[in-house]
């Protein structure tokens, strides 16, 4: 148990948390890491030179001190939350449990009882050994919940806890892609009562105010329950980081960046910054993979299911996508899928990666989107959403981004609503 968790953080991957948990902690921790960090460099190369004299003149290999910036974060992280000395494997799982929770929708994020029960089953499992099969059956509960209410990111997160075969993680991934493909498919999407007249018309104009564009997104969230989010930083906390880390060695800094300040799904219109600006910081490379990818895993899908599902269509769209946008031919890559998925064992996602750079990869080496680019798909997705006043957008929590490369890499949706079922965040 645990041992995955540890080895993704050890190994460097990256991971993350809840804005009132973790965001808190960093606040606190930010303005006195560099000085926490040359103290333990000090202490760490105080006790490597007391090594190197009681091997009293014997021939001994000099190692050289390196110190993981990471280890020091999540050692003061768990110091805000717990007294009393805790073991760093702990305070590094938990770190990892924290950041991959702040990733996600503010209300998508495991809650704080929740994650407390997963900081006391890795302080058992690390430490005193009490209550652990206990501590871990409450957790196992937990999961199922999640699986039950179809929170799956909550679910993945989970599930990482626990050091399990390659056959159960690979089970698990798979169980977990069936449950989230059916639940899109069989979701209802109802219609909302829209927003106001003026202020819908408003904000379809492609000349509307920012502030208007702004006020509607904001009804749309409020009296709709429609949200629209964009993946990113916060400036204002990369100044912060940027300013607390300028004594601390490069790389060092550059290393930590990867991790903080922790990039998150944030509702549109919640930061100050101009939205043309944060629709540009959205739109990276792996933003544009993550939408290849989120197509094929339906395509995929819906080639694995039993009978007529009525969206048959959607295999058909994207393979003439593939092949008009990426010149990719699906037939090379579905065989490919299913045979490394079945036959060979690996995990889906992994073999997504291969798969979409090998295929996808080039041709999404080769799309250039300038800002008039993003700019013009921007006015159309507007256009379409606040058309009839937003009475037809079924409530839920979407990627803006997703909508964005709908128009500036045509799909062809036989039913516009699948677009939703699609790009729901779950």
């Amino acid at each position: 148990m645990l041992g995955k968790l540890v080895e993704k953080m050890m190994g460097g991957g990256k991971v993350a948390s809840s804005r009132s948990c973790l965001g808190e902690y960093l606040d606190k921790v930010c303005p006195r890491f560099a000085a926490r960090y040359a103290e333990v460099c000090a202490e760490q190369e105080k006790a490597q030179k007391e090594a190197d004299a009681a091997a009293d003149g014997a021939e001994t290999t000099v190692v050289a001190v390196n110190t993981d910036a990471l280890d020091v974060l999540a050692s003061m992280i768990m110091a805000e939350i717990h007294s009393g000395k805790v073991p760093d494997a702990a305070s590094r799982a938990y770190l990892s449990i924290l950041l991959d929770n702040e990733h996600l929708p503010a209300t998508h994020r495991l809650n704080e009882t929740e994650l407390t029960l997963l900081r006391e089953l890795l302080l058992g499992y690390f430490g005193s050994g009490e209550d652990v099969n206990e501590k871990g059956a409450t957790v196992l509960s937990m999961i199922e919940k999640k699986f039950g209410a179809g929170e799956f990111s909550q679910a993945r997160i989970l599930l990482q806890i626990f050091d399990t075969s390659p056959e159960t993680r690979q089970n698990n991934e798979r169980n977990l892609y069936y449950e989230d493909m059916i639940l899109r498919l069989d979701m209802q999407l109802p219609v909302t009562r829209g927003i106001d007249h003026a202020l819908a018309t408003a904000a379809a104009s492609s000349d509307a105010p920012e502030e208007t564009v702004r006020n509607a997104f904001s009804h749309l969230s409020r009296d709709c329950g429609v949200n629209f989010y964009l993946y990113l930083h916060d400036l204002l906390e990369i100044e912060r980081w940027k300013d607390a880390l300028k004594t601390v060695p490069e790389s060092v800094s550059e290393y930590l960046y990867d991790y903080v300040p922790v990039i998150s799904w944030r509702l549109v219109g919640s930061m100050v910054e101009p939205l043309d600006s944060q629709i540009r910081r959205h739109m990276t490379f792996d933003m544009l993979r993550r939408h290849v990818q989120q197509k094929l895993r339906m395509c995929y899908f819906l080639l694995l299911a039993n009978g007529n599902t009525g969206y048959e269509w959607f295999i058909f769209a994207f393979t003439a996508w593939s092949q008009r946008v990426f010149d990719v031919d699906i037939r090379e890559i579905l065989p490919m899928l299913h045979r490394c998925s079945v036959v060979e064992g690996m995990c889906l996602q992994e073999i997504l990666d291969i798969v979409t750079d090998r295929f996808y990869g080039p041709a999404m080496n080769r799309i250039s989107l300038t800002p008039d680019d993003l700019d013009r798909a921007f006015k159309t997705v507007r256009s379409n959403l606040f058309a009839e006043n937003g009475v037809a957008l079924p409530p839920g929590d979407y990627s803006l981004g997703d909508f964005l490369l709908d128009v500036l890499l045509p799909f062809d949706y036989e039913d516009p609503k699948f677009a939703y079922r699609l790009c729901a965040m779950v």
